[in-house]
């Protein structure tokens, strides 16, 4: 009897291993027809039945949606559910194997199709490997498991390139920027799929890299998307990283003690991230409706995010991108950091000239000076886009845009001097502090910041912050309470700091930190910080922040020949500043990176002298009015002049032909931009016909409300219609209309221009 029921057991769990139930597809709103539901169903079932019907295997038809239920119901081993969702214009359908005990998926694919046919077909190409794989039919797959949503892109080569060694001589001058050339996609294939792969071929021919294996990529609606977001920023936002960077904000004044570091990076990421490669799972995540500022990218928006990110994708696989919190300090992570969004930078610029067919190396020279010229709050006001960013903290706006603005500057410097072989070498030899990403000469004459010891706690307190600010977070905590002309000056002269934040009895910080100074003028530096003390008085007085802590009224500020020393808090002042001051920092050897790397050679620099200025690169001269002020100075105009309560007026290059529909958005853009810095609102008032430089030039102006003054922009072919020189003039009545009539009419060629002979 004992074998007889034994052998019904035996029988009834035969009878399950060899069933497999498929449930409907579910399908979210919109992503099916409730036809094509059904006819995807079917077509599951129907591939399910025929590459299991010679393996023994019954498949069931379950209703519902509960994998569960339809288990207990059927008996079976295996249920098949697939849930249809949206994707960028397609359809993807997420198929998931369940098995008893389980209420998660064993095995999960991704149809993807455009109609139902293309989805029939994905489904009859990818389920029954799956089901082979689930059931122990077939060996499993070597490559893991893909999280949902992603897309696999071919092309990897496990072809290692070998490597220059740092020795090698400098390498030549930059080759011609490649012809983009993609392969035919499959006459099947998804338009998204072939977005991906045409700029990952681009972005691969452009850059001189190449995958050493498939790339990953997901696109993501907003929520899912934001979700992503934050799931990648609390990988690196651990709470102990949080904690420190919220003492460093309170120690050095940089916010206001009630921000909360986190949410309002969170904030920031969440309105302006449009895409980001994780290097934790080895992906690009893609916003599938890209942010604000994205929008200014036009119709291949969405291929430029994907540049930049790709090129992050191929930075891992050839050089590594290191884990930022083995880093030694804040200083060094932001200057790794530059280098890796100073090359995605150079690249997606590269890459969207070449695609505007507009020349590559102008492009990015133009699009560095650009972006370095401004500092970070103008660039966002300017751009019109980026409203939580532009009134976020001081420190997490400079230290968001410092990466792509000045590590783009960094790049693009390299790339000047010996194109994207010379950015290969940088990685071997990256940038060690944010001094070098502001001075890419500093960088490239290798010059080191001085080691500075790490002031050690005073007895009774515990150490919960220790690093370096670097020249930027120098300069944003003197910029809290001194004007930014004076610490200007002086933030260039950084040679090394390094502080720590302790904590004393009843939650109260207080800081030490010590700072090196070149060219003399730690003295000066001494005096400048002590202007600062009242506002870290009135900033101990506002209470404690939500963490319980507070700052300690009291400093104290010294300091000899090359240091400064600071002390403030609840602490022995006196007895932390001369331990501080005993501390020899030690200086480092200046060792070139790259070796012996010269500047390209370039134009001597526009000059002003005796009422005149002249342009050897564009081959320009002209007149400075009387009375006006006249800068050369800025990297984005040749020359500048100005007159207070008068008006003013920019002679600028343009490396690229503006005509039809590029010159409209030029003057659309350009007027944007001047009524965001004026704070008005522009009115049109029309279009002339006008000569600048001797050449024919169309004007058109706007009045700018609020403000009681006249916008002219003026644009006009150049290097024979390769590229444009616009003037812009901002006047304030008649007689500065006037002025600067007579100004424009003194502008005149001297010669061939040497920039003309850079543009492809």
């Amino acid at each position: 009897m004992r074998i007889f029921i034994l052998s019904i057991f035996l029988a009834s769990a035969a009878a399950a291993q060899n069933r497999v139930a498929v449930l409907p597809v579910q399908a979210r709103s919109g992503a099916l027809t409730p036809a094509d539901a059904a006819a995807f169903t079917q077509e599951m079932r129907a591939a399910a039945r025929d590459s299991l019907a010679d393996r023994g295997y019954e498949v069931l038809a379950a209703e519902g949606s509960d994998p569960s239920d339809a288990l207990e119901r059927t008996g079976a081993s295996l249920v098949v559910l697939g849930r249809a969702a949206q994707m960028e214009g397609a359809t993807v359908v997420g198929i998931g194997l369940y098995k008893p005990g389980s209420s998660s998926p064993v095995s999960l694919i991704r149809v993807m199709g455009i109609g139902i046919a293309q989805l029939k077909t994905d489904v009859r190409a990818k389920l029954p490997g799956q089901l082979a794989t689930a059931l122990g039919l077939a060996p499993p797959a070597v490559e893991a498991k893909l999280p949902r949503g992603t897309l696999r892109i071919p092309g990897g080569t496990k072809q290692q390139p070998p490597e220059a060694p740092v020795s090698a001589p400098p390498p030549p001058a930059a080759p011609p920027p490649p012809t983009l050339v993609s392969p035919p996609p499959p006459a099947d294939e998804d338009p998204l799929v072939t977005i991906i792969r045409e700029t990952t071929t681009a972005v691969e021919q452009v850059r001189g890299l190449r995958r050493k294996q498939n790339l990953k990529v997901q696109i993501l609606d907003d929520k899912l998307f934001s979700a992503a977001v934050r799931e990648k920023a609390k990988k690196e936002l651990t709470p102990a990283v949080v904690a420190a960077e919220r003492a460093r904000w309170l120690a050095f004044n940089l916010a206001p003690p009630a921000v909360d570091p986190a949410q309002a990076l969170l904030d920031v990421l969440d309105e302006q991230v449009a895409g980001f490669y994780d290097p934790f799972t080895k992906q690009l995540v893609v916003r599938k409706d890209p942010p604000a500022s994205a929008g200014a990218m036009g119709p291949d928006g969405l291929r430029v995010i994907l540049a930049h990110e790709i090129e992050h994708a191929l930075q891992d696989q050839n050089f590594g991108i290191p884990d930022m919190s083995s880093l030694p300090d804040d200083d060094v992570r932001l200057a790794r950091s530059a280098l890796y969004e100073g090359d995605a930078m150079a690249v997606m610029t590269a890459f969207g000239a070449l695609r505007a067919h507009k020349p590559v190396r102008a492009s990015i020279a133009t699009g560095a000076a650009t972006l370095r010229g401004l500092d970070a709050q103008t660039l966002l006001r300017v751009s019109g886009k980026s409203p939580q960013l532009l009134h976020a903290p001081p420190v997490l706006r400079e230290e968001l845009v410092l990466p792509y603005a000045a590590g783009f500057a960094l790049v693009a410097e390299a790339y000047r001097r010996g194109g994207f072989p010379l950015v290969d070498r940088m990685f071997r030899s990256p940038p060690s502090s944010v001094h070098q990403i502001l001075h890419p000469e500093a960088y490239f004459a290798g010059e080191l910041p001085a080691a500075v010891p790490a002031p050690l706690p005073p007895a009774g307190t515990r150490a919960i912050a220790i690093g370096r600010m670097g020249e930027l977070g120098t300069r944003l905590a003197l910029e809290a309470c001194v004007e930014k002309e004076v610490v200007k000056e002086i933030a260039p002269h950084w040679s090394g700091d390094a502080y720590t934040v302790v904590e004393g009895p009843k939650g109260v910080l207080s800081l030490l930190w010590t700072t090196a100074w070149s060219g003399g003028v730690a003295p000066n530096v001494s005096n400048v910080m002590k202007l600062v003390q009242p506002c870290w008085q009135d900033q101990a007085a506002s209470g404690p922040n939500p963490l319980g802590w507070s700052m300690g009224p009291e400093s104290k500020i010294a300091g000899s020949t090359e240091l400064v020393a600071v002390a403030r808090g609840s602490i022995d002042l006196d007895a932390a500043i001369s331990r501080q001051l005993a501390l020899r920092p030690v200086m480092a050897a200046a060792v070139p990176p790259l070796g012996n790397v010269p500047p390209a050679p370039s134009a001597e620099a526009t000059r002003v002298d005796g009422g005149r200025f002249v342009s050897p690169r564009l081959a320009l001269a002209g007149e400075v009015p009387e009375g006006f002020e006249a800068d050369s100075s800025n990297p984005v105009a040749e020359v500048a002049i100005k007159k207070l309560g008068t008006g003013g007026a920019t002679v600028s290059f343009v490396p690229e032909p503006l005509a039809g529909a590029a010159l409209d958005a030029f003057f659309q853009t350009a007027s944007a931009q001047i009524a965001a810095a004026q704070g008005g609102h522009l009115t049109y008032i029309g279009k002339a016909k006008r000569s600048l430089a001797g050449v024919p030039a169309e004007q058109r102006s706007w009045a700018v409300e609020n403000a009681g003054m006249q916008l002219r922009i003026e644009v006009a072919p150049y290097c024979g219609g390769k590229a444009a020189l616009t003037l812009l003039r901002l006047e304030g009545g008649a007689a500065a209309r006037m002025t600067l009539d007579q100004f424009e009419a003194s502008i005149r060629q001297t010669g061939a221009a040497p920039v003309c002979a850079d543009l492809e």
